[in-house]
């Protein structure tokens, strides 16, 4: 039984009376939330470690369907898993029409007591021991695009971009901040904020950006990597839910339209020392950064191809990526440029950190996390050194080859044993497995391209 989690149950009833049922849910490996909705007497159930989900829920496609390889499922029987509740991320869902809470859990071993090796949320809570023993602690914050989009698809079943709340019409040109267009999105961008807030998750600046419909949220530094990625869980919570409620909708794709601008989920990092200095600092009147800061990013840089599975971790991710549009072509690195992969915005005081710029919206914020985190570490313990830094954009020649298209990702992925460490040998297989059967299904579905070129031309 968990009793933090049962006092904060109590705790979170006397404060929310008029609340009758809850949404309890496990992100799976793509992100998405998986549960259930429980009357609030639930709670007692979920604190007692009695409320079971299928263990194989974390390994399902994007399609909802169970993965065969992965052998997770019907498989071995498809036994339950037991939900363990995480007691900070129980809170109100403010923008439902009935009064609902909300909390998320982990997915428990089959009769067992510790996470499953498939759950995201264990895999970087494991990582952030292995920076705890090493002595340090990471500082991170999320930043999240997405776009605002119509709930109606236009006539040719494609997304649009939504009618503007204030001024009339349909967004349709670039509106990086355009504080006419944020001033007409007020409304629903502040209600956002609030319904993060009210989950736990301190949402910080907000601002247009490219795309027609385009906004970006940032989410305040947090001296817990784990914390970090559960409030950018509760942030995305939060877009969706309050759009619906404003008869719109939200998509964290990372290239929705082909020809508007890429969402990405970039994650600033640095490490605080026992002492709680930031190991980044180097001096006021320093030329560039320090050499922890240099290994640290060079740890990155080195793991980022093996990586680029879990920061594009969809067909439509590699869209973003060309050039001209901010997502980087290399793994490379620049002081305050935002040409690169590696980013480095400040290198001197508390605020001195990396930036990491690859990951589409669409990444799994725990895998990106630990996969950013552990590569960092790697960079400190080898006091590896990072290629001169860069000035503009990012080429393809620039700084280290990434993998740039899905198939050749998947195969780097697969044959990687950095991430077999990071990530763990269990999880690794399920991804990988899973990732091939989405790329399989996909391509067994013949597009509106393919009919509109072939069908009467060839």
């Amino acid at each position: 039984m968990s009793e933090e989690f049962q006092k904060a149950a109590a705790a979170f009833r006397q404060k929310h009376p008029e609340i009758e049922t809850v949404e309890v849910f496990v992100p799976d490996l793509n992100g998405a939330p998986r549960g259930k909705l429980t009357p609030i007497d639930g709670l007692d159930k979920l604190a007692a470690g009695s409320m079971k989900m299928p263990h194989s829920a974390v390994g399902l496609d994007i399609f909802g369907c169970d993965v065969g390889r992965a052998r997770v499922a019907l498989e071995i029987g498809d036994p339950d898993g037991v939900l363990r509740p995480i007691p900070s991320t129980l809170a109100p869902m403010i923008w439902a029409d009935r009064p609902t809470g909300q909390v998320q859990a982990m997915m428990l071993e089959p009769g067992g007591t510790e996470p499953t090796a498939i759950d995201a949320r264990g895999v970087l809570t494991r990582v952030a021991r292995r920076a705890a023993a090493a002595g340090v602690t990471p500082v991170v914050a999320l930043e999240l695009e997405f776009y605002l989009i119509d709930a109606e698809r236009d006539e040719h079943r494609r997304p649009q971009p939504p009618l503007s709340p204030g001024a009339g019409g349909r967004l349709y040109r670039n509106q990086v901040y355009d504080m006419n267009v944020l001033r007409s999105f007020e409304g629903i961008i502040t209600e956002i904020s609030d319904a993060a807030h009210a989950l736990g998750a301190p949402s910080d600046v907000a601002i247009c950006e490219f795309g027609a419909g385009q906004f970006e949220i940032n989410l305040r530094h947090q001296a817990d990597a784990v914390a970090a990625a559960d409030h950018m869980i509760m942030l995305k919570r939060a877009i969706r839910g309050v759009a619906r409620k404003h008869g719109l909708d939200a998509t964290f794709m990372a290239k929705p339209y082909g020809d508007l601008a890429g969402s990405g989920m970039h994650i600033h990092m640095s490490f605080l020392d026992a002492s709680g200095a930031n190991i980044f600092d180097a001096g006021e009147d320093a030329a560039g950064p320090n050499e922890r800061m240099r290994h640290a990013i060079a740890g990155v840089l080195g793991a980022m191809g093996e990586s680029m599975a879990v920061f594009a971790p969809h067909a439509n991710s590699f869209r973003r990526f060309a050039p001209g549009s901010y997502a980087p072509l290399s793994a490379a690195w620049g002081l305050d440029n935002r040409g690169a992969s590696i980013r480095a915005p400040e290198i001197s005081g508390k605020g001195a950190r990396f930036e990491h710029r690859v990951a589409g919206a669409d990444a799994n914020p725990y895998l990106l996390t630990a996969c950013v985190l552990d590569a960092a570490l790697d960079g400190l313990d080898s006091g590896a050194e990072p290629s001169p830094p860069i000035k503009g954009e990012a080429g393809k020649k620039d700084g280290l080859e990434l993998p740039l298209d899905w198939d050749w990702a998947l195969d780097v992925f697969e044959g990687s044993e950095r991430m077999r460490r990071t990530l763990g040998a269990e999880l690794h297989r399920v991804f990988a497995a899973m990732k091939r059967q989405e790329q399989a299904t996909l391509f067994a579905r013949v597009t509106d391209a393919e009919f509109d070129a072939y069908l009467r031309t060839v």
